[in-house]
């Protein structure tokens, strides 16, 4: 039990519940909330996750990826012996089926009273979210291993959960959504990345090529930075956008800066595995505490505070 729990990685899963809260915030502050619906995105959002996951494990060790790992690196559970390839290839596909219904649950759901095409297109978005899960490590896309794992983070945890969860809440679609999601997408590329960066030699003897590999450290770094500059710069254009901006609470996300500053700081001066290793963890907390005071400053301003911003 002990070693299935940490091939689930629980750690990783409040990254991808903040995209989640994050529209369903924003939709809270337009006036709409369903609860059912709340639930049936979080779960549906965490069977996405758990897929990726065990598929992440599966796959690595079947490509022999984690044969290159440091000795004080994470371990993982197929490389370790301790969950069996073909037990993890069971467990795979078990969650790919969980994942699937519970797709088309939040799909019928989330769609009902509307035409049937927007149950088939969300559906359609959930089949391309189970394909990312499993294809990032696991089978002959591999995604990850060709420097496109950046790229897929950054819409799935991005625009796709954030402005899909807003959709079916409000049933209406407002494309400056896509700007808060976009923030919240390419900080969790950021925390990607830093994986990446800890990862740089054993993924090169592997022969993974991502976005960090192929870059080089020091590139890389400078492209972590680029990532968390670009996400601070789409939050703060779709709050001024978004509505009139009448108080501080608007800004409450703010709070998250001198934090993420921190970590830009320490990851540009950082040099072993070790050193990305501990700003994983952070980063990661980070973005999920930025995606909840960006939804919950909107909701609680309303549009109408006593004290002006300005």
């Amino acid at each position: 039990m002990k070693a299935w729990l940490g091939a689930l990685r629980p750690r990783t899963l409040p990254l991808a519940l903040a995209t989640i809260a994050l529209g369903t915030l924003l939709a809270a502050d337009r006036g709409f909330f369903d609860g059912v619906l709340l639930a049936l995105t979080a779960v549906t959002a965490t069977a996405y996750q758990i897929l990726s996951n065990l598929a992440n494990d599966l796959g690595d060790s079947l490509k022999g990826a984690d044969q290159h790992r440091a000795a004080d690196a994470e371990q993982r559970a197929v490389a370790s012996g301790a969950i069996s390839a073909e037990a993890m290839r069971r467990a795979v596909q078990w969650v790919t089926v969980l994942a699937v219904v519970l797709t088309v649950a939040t799909s019928w759901w989330g769609t009902r009273g509307m035409p049937f095409g927007y149950l088939i297109t969300y559906v359609g978005l959930g089949a391309a979210a189970v394909w990312s899960a499993r294809g990032y490590t696991l089978g002959r896309a591999s995604y990850g291993y060709r420097g496109l794992g950046d790229l897929f983070v950054v819409v799935f945890f991005g625009p796709v959960g954030v402005a899909g969860s807003y959709f079916l809440q409000t049933q209406t679609w407002d494309s400056l959504m896509l700007l808060p999601g976009l923030a919240v997408g390419l900080f969790a590329a950021g925390v990607l990345n830093l994986n990446n960066l800890r990862d740089l030699e054993t993924d090169r003897a592997a022969g993974k090529r991502t976005v960090a590999g192929r870059m080089g450290l020091n590139m890389a770094k400078l492209y972590q930075l680029i990532l968390l500059f670009q996400g601070w710069l789409a939050a703060i254009l779709f709050v001024l956008l978004q509505a009139p901006v009448t108080c501080s609470r608007s800004f409450l996300f703010a709070a998250t800066l001198p934090l993420m500053i921190e970590t830009a700081v320490k990851s540009w001066n950082a040099v072993t595995p070790a050193q990305f290793d501990k700003l994983l963890k952070p980063l990661a907390l980070q973005t999920v505490l930025f995606a909840l005071l960006l939804g919950f400053g909107l909701l609680i301003d309303a549009n109408a505070c006593s004290k002006p911003l300005f």
